[in-house]
């Protein structure tokens, strides 16, 4: 009898342990494919912030040869078109009151490429600051009178490194064209505040559906404003509906919400 009790003791500390090992080994499995798991879900995410990183270089290197294009090219022209314009009313000065229309014109296209080429130059952006770069914006809008543009920046001390900067204000661009190309607006506020950061864009337009807008493939616009955004480590929140205006708004993450 004692022999019975006692193999069957040992069967059941056997079956215990053999149970015992096989849950260990699930546990170990588990955790082994949690840490894969994690480990490639940390490369894919770094893989993308690498991937919009570059994109993002390449964007602006892009867009600081355009600007070179503009001001070294374009903007030569333009200059010879002044003199050839002062040279004919030298040479026919009956005719000096006709040109002076075309002058105006002329100027005030210079003044345009000029500013549009500082924008467009991230040189120029990091060395100047967020806000020099905004009131540029903001005085080139308001001379194309397409809808007023107003600032308000008061106490603003930038508290971004530079490639944040050089981001909000492509951003703020991005906003901006959207606004012209669909909001039919006639105001269009830009509210910067620091400590902690945040950018507000509101304009007065027509609004929209925003999930039905994102849902189309025309909505690139609006994607890449969030791309950006999540590249900057910022978060950018967008409200509208249709008849209410549209506002932006970008704030700075805190560390812990950095992907």
């Amino acid at each position: 009898m004692n022999d019975i009790i006692l193999s069957i003791v040992v069967v059941t500390l056997l079956i215990l342990l053999l149970i015992a090992g096989i849950a260990i080994s699930f546990f170990m499995t588990g955790r082994q494919r949690m840490r894969q798991e994690q480990v490639l879900t940390e490369t894919r995410m770094a893989f993308e912030r690498e991937l919009r990183q570059v994109e993002s270089e390449v964007s602006e290197h892009i867009m600081g040869q355009f600007a070179r294009e503009l001001h070294d090219n374009i903007g030569q022209s333009l200059t010879a078109m002044h003199i050839e314009i002062e040279n004919r009313k030298l040479d026919y000065p009956e005719n000096k009151e006709g040109y002076k229309s075309i002058q105006i014109y002329l100027g005030e296209v210079t003044q345009q490429l000029r500013i549009l080429s500082r924008t467009l130059n991230n040189d120029f952006i990091g060395h100047s600051g967020l806000l020099v770069a905004i009131q540029l914006e903001v005085d080139r809008l308001n001379t194309l009178r397409r809808f007023a543009v107003y600032l308000d920046a008061e106490g603003y001390i930038s508290s971004l490194n530079k490639e944040q900067e050089l981001m909000v204000f492509r951003i703020l661009q991005e906003i901006i064209q959207n606004a012209l190309k669909y909001s039919e607006a006639k105001a269009l506020t830009i509210t910067v505040r620091s400590d902690p950061f945040e950018l507000q864009v509101q304009d007065d337009g027509k609004g929209f559906d925003y999930e039905a807008v994102f849902r189309m493939q025309q909505a690139s616009g609006l994607r890449n404003i969030l791309k950006r955004a999540q590249l900057a480590q910022l978060e950018c929140t967008i409200r509208t509906k249709p008849g209410a205006g549209t506002t932006f708004v970008l704030k700075k993450l805190q560390p812990s919400s950095y992907i």
